[in-house]
């Protein structure tokens, strides 16, 4: 399912339907998420209209607060929540078949970790990190979602969230099955991952 273009280092990795921007959402469009890891600019996964070309491009970020909106337009709460997870889960699987295929040029020891990272410098999050104990923990400076939110004019950040946490759920448990993932349950600044080895 990837289009690759060794020259851009540009693939597409996945392909959902959106719905229009008028209030009533009845038409369906196609986006296309793209990756793209390159040494100049870093790792980055940005959606487009199919066929649409670059000026139809939004970020991550947007992409997962869109499809939130679009999921509380039309369903219950609990309902929207396991759409969003399965959105989430659905991304997660498919940059962790590309992060397999053509792994990071710094994937260093712990795999599983690096994946993170990438995925974090594509969303423009600034972190820290900090081992305690056999967790590996990471401090967020800034909430993406909030940020991208606010100047887009779009809401539903704690049901973004639950995406975010699905997409990581599943690039762990796929990148390094040993690994575990603790996420925050809300969407706020400073808020933290922690990653571990669990026992066999």
């Amino acid at each position: 399912m990837s289009d690759k273009n060794p020259q851009l280092r540009v693939n597409r990795i996945y392909r959902y339907s959106i719905a229009s921007s008028d209030m009533y959402y009845t038409e369906l469009e196609q986006r296309d998420v793209f990756v793209s890891d390159d040494p100049d600019k870093g790792f980055q996964i940005w959606g487009q209209i199919a066929g649409g070309g670059p000026a139809t491009s939004v970020c991550l970020c947007q992409m997962l607060l869109e499809y939130a909106m679009y999921c509380h337009s039309w369903s219950s709460m609990s309902e929207a929540i396991f759409n969003m997870r399965a959105f989430g889960e659905q991304l997660g699987l498919a940059l962790a078949r590309f992060i397999q295929e053509t792994p990071p040029a710094e994937t260093g020891q712990n795999a599983g970790a690096c994946s993170l990272m990438c995925l974090w410098e594509a969303m423009n999050i600034q972190f820290t990190v900090e081992q305690v104990g056999p967790e590996m923990r990471f401090f967020f400076a800034n909430c993406p979602l909030e940020e991208v939110a606010q100047r887009n004019g779009l809401r539903n950040v704690d049901l973004a969230l639950y995406g975010v946490n699905a997409l990581c759920q599943t690039l762990i448990h796929i990148i390094d099955p040993h690994m575990e993932i603790l996420t925050p349950v809300e969407a706020r600044q400073h808020f933290v991952f922690a990653v571990k080895e669990t026992v066999s």
